[in-house]
């Protein structure tokens, strides 16, 4: 191996010193990427451009003119139509589908899904004589409520069952009654939202629940 010549040594702390060769290596090398400044692809800005003409063309063509004026006429040509009879009249309640509606709501808990009741606690309402005997009995229980002991189909229950006469109106109670009185095996006739706001009227001043014997004795 030769040794330098001065000439040599020159060109090497040329090289040494030379800032541009020094760097060029990591010139050549690439960034290393930053997340967050990834450009948006280009298919997104053109489906949110098409996004914004859609919308704008839906409200232009269904906004009215955004004039209050086309809200305020339809809303009159409605009422026109109502008043004139065009609006459809109300289909015909059907008593016992609204009856068992309003028994599930608030009955059901007490005397059961299948209106058994509960042996002991709760009398059932399914075969239960005072649900198919006098209409007006069972209107009295549902709008007054019922305390002490009574015997329903053969047991005895000692129990307070809740007055309805502030919670449902006359034609809830008449549903209701219309669905126990009709509930399978119980066949009794319907009971009218006139004969429910007969007693209701007829016992406005009593204020505490029935009893079996008062009931019985009526």
């Amino acid at each position: 191996m030769s040794t330098p010549t001065p000439s040599d040594r020159a060109v090497v702390s040329d090289v040494d010193t030379d800032v541009e060769l020094i760097h060029r290596q990591i010139v050549r090398e690439l960034r290393d990427p930053e997340e967050g400044y990834e450009r948006v692809p280009w298919f997104v800005w053109s489906t949110v451009a098409v996004l914004v003409f859609w919308a704008g063309w839906y409200i232009g063509r269904r906004g009215g003119t955004f004039d209050t004026r086309t809200h305020v006429e339809y809303a009159q040509v409605g009422l026109t139509a109502a008043a004139a009879g065009d609006a459809p009249a109300a289909g015909p309640v059907d008593a016992v589908a609204e009856g068992k509606r309003i028994f599930g709501a608030n009955c059901q808990a007490c005397h059961q899904a299948d209106g058994k009741g509960i042996t002991g606690a709760f009398p059932p309402v399914v075969g239960s004589e005072w649900v198919t005997g006098d209409e007006v009995v069972l209107v009295r229980i549902l709008l007054n409520g019922l305390n002490g002991p009574v015997t329903v189909a053969g047991a005895t229950y000692n129990g307070a069952m809740p007055a309805w006469r502030e919670a449902l109106s006359d034609d809830d109670i008449a549903h209701v009654a219309t669905y126990l009185r009709q509930w399978a095996p119980n066949a009794a006739p319907a009971v009218t939202a006139a004969t429910v706001k007969a007693e209701r009227e007829a016992s406005a001043s009593r204020t505490g629940p029935w009893t079996a014997a008062e009931l019985q004795g009526r």
